[in-house]
């Protein structure tokens, strides 16, 4: 008892822990803008791709030892397509137009595996997981040597194979976010991380009335630890709260009977 009195002292004393922020599609919209190179392009792709499912940066991209989990990075043939019901190839013209993409976690981080997740077609022009990872498969697989165990990080440089790693995602965030400008978004430099991706998605999910089991399938959280994402400091998050708060003026409680 006096050791968990002094320990639970020493955490009140501790700042408190700083989390990411996050992630407005507004950003992944403005990385998407800068796509003249082919790391340009892998980001943006990857960026779009991972905020609809709520992807842990291990996940898609290459990260250094000290962030690495139990968790799998996704490969090419985790990726399947459909339409009609029927699976597209990954050389089919029309991967781009399939009804919904699905993507095979093999192993996360609290020893599940083979959690599939899917997520449908938006017809947006930039904003769809499906338009997002038909680019990223078909790029992919263009390079020589590519093949279904090729990680969804790959990108052409140098004349070869290499990976997209987690400070190419911060770095590109950060510029965006500063051409947006931190002020309109609320934000200071350093808030964002490739966790605000993450968080994001959730962020995003939860603003339009997203269910929680729906939140909590999407994102594969094992519990409602979500929840810690879903940012009061959010201006949109209270929106019409408050007129729906007084709809019950008055309510009557049930008497207890002895």
């Amino acid at each position: 008892m006096l050791l968990s009195r002094l320990f639970r002292s020493f955490r009140n004393k501790d700042p408190a822990e700083k989390q990411q922020k996050a992630l407005p599609a507004r950003v992944l919209l403005e990385i998407a803008k800068l796509q003249q190179t082919e790391t340009q392009r892998a980001i943006s792709q990857l960026t779009i791709g991972a905020f609809y499912f709520a992807m842990r940066s291990c996940e898609y991209v290459k990260v250094p030892a000290s962030e690495k989990r139990r968790t799998d990075i996704v490969r090419l043939r985790n990726v399947v397509f459909r339409r009609n019901a029927t699976i597209l190839p990954h050389d089919s013209p029309d991967l781009h137009l399939a009804d919904y993409v699905s993507i095979t976690f093999e192993m996360q981080k609290k020893d599940e595996k083979s959690d599939r997740v899917t997520q449908h077609i938006t017809h947006h022009e930039i904003m769809c997981p499906v338009r997002a990872w038909a680019a990223i498969i078909k790029r992919i697989r263009s390079y020589p040597g590519a093949d279904d165990a090729t990680p969804v990080s790959a990108v052409w440089r140098n004349n070869r194979i290499e990976h997209i790693t987690s400070k190419n995602i911060v770095n590109a965030i950060d510029n965006a976010a500063e051409a947006i400008g931190y002020a309109n978004l609320g934000v200071e430099k350093g808030d964002f991380g490739t966790h605000s991706i993450r968080s994001g998605g959730a962020m995003a999910m939860a603003l339009d009335d997203v269910p929680p089991f729906r939140i909590m399938m999407i994102g594969r959280w094992s519990s409602d630890t979500f929840l810690k994402y879903i940012r009061k400091q959010v201006d949109q998050f209270s929106h019409n709260i408050s007129s729906r708060m007084n709809k019950h003026m008055h309510f009557r409680h049930i008497p207890i009977v002895d």
